[in-house]
């Protein structure tokens, strides 16, 4: 029955991940054709830029997709522990896309600045980014949600991409209304190059979290504390310790030491072992427990 459980909780987690990023597919693909027609029609070359953006949140949300699809395949005989990292692998790719994406930007708003062009059409230019804006607004925070509930970076990384694009494209809106009212056309370029720097940023900050997943980062002591209470709430166990986590695409991987009293059956242990591992299935959804008994002396 646990299993039956536990393979039903795998399924719906998949299920969430695919609606998730197909959800993040399509707002991108309206997206970026919106932002290309207008960009090519007015010339404003922050809407370009933004284009570009938009068209490297396709890509990478195309590339997150079957990145959470490889994750969730089931362990096999060459890779036991299952296929989590394949999502660390397509979340560096993203990420890599973010960094050219974010200095190509850069050097187009440049380009512009040095040949001093005079865009047109302004107000179409400020009515997409607010509707860019606010598409990505919604998108953004239910993939992040999503990505965090279901502890999918692939997910969450998609997500945050497009958090940079509600940040930009309300940013560039404010700067075209500022050049209607002022006609200064040297804010155009330099909200470009502003663009590429946020995008940047973004590249670095999600550096940090996709090298801690590959470097296996344990749980964080909020989630230390939790499983801690969690066992505290057995009366077979008399100690506990060597409690390690760590975590590959959305499993959870948890091991540790459990003492118990030295005439406890086998049997018992058996189910004392079942208990812990249903209780932390519970709390993270898709788990890899591994228990080890020992029995305890005397205080020790």
């Amino acid at each position: 029955m646990q299993d039956n459980n536990c393979n039903g909780l795998v399924e719906k987690i998949k299920k969430e991940k695919e609606k998730a990023i197909i959800l993040s597919v399509i707002s991108n693909i309206a997206l970026v054709l919106m932002k290309i027609t207008v960009g090519i029609l007015t010339g404003l070359v922050s809407i370009v830029a933004e284009a570009l953006h938009s068209a490297n949140d396709l890509l990478a949300s195309v590339i997150a997709y079957f990145g959470v699809k490889g994750s969730l395949r089931p362990p096999d005989r060459e890779h036991p522990y299952g296929h989590g990292k394949v999502e660390i692998i397509t979340g560096w790719i993203e990420n890599i896309l973010i960094l050219i994406i974010g200095l190509g930007i850069i050097y187009e708003g440049y380009r512009k600045f040095i040949d001093k062009s005079h865009p047109k059409l302004i107000i179409a230019g400020i009515i997409v980014m607010l509707v860019s804006g606010l598409v990505n607004l919604f998108v953004s925070v239910y993939l992040i949600k999503k990505g965090k509930e279901l502890r999918s970076v692939g997910i969450e990384v998609d997500g945050e991409h497009l958090r940079a694009d509600v940040v930009t494209s309300f940013g560039i809106a404010v700067a075209l209304g500022i050049m209607q009212l002022t006609n200064l056309w040297w804010i155009d370029p330099v909200g470009a190059i502003l663009v590429g720097v946020w995008v940047i940023g973004i590249f670095i900050r999600l550096s940090y979290t996709l090298t801690h997943q590959i470097i296996d980062k344990g749980l964080n002591e909020e989630e230390l504390v939790k499983i801690d209470g969690m066992l505290k709430c057995f009366e077979e166990i008399k100690a506990y310790h060597k409690i390690r986590t760590r975590q590959s695409g959305s499993t959870i991987f948890v091991d540790m030491h459990v003492k118990v009293d030295k005439k406890m059956t086998v049997e018992a242990s058996h189910e004392l072992t079942t208990k812990i591992e249903t209780k932390i299935a519970e709390m993270y959804g898709d788990v890899n427990v591994l228990v080890h008994i020992e029995p305890y002396y005397n205080g020790n």
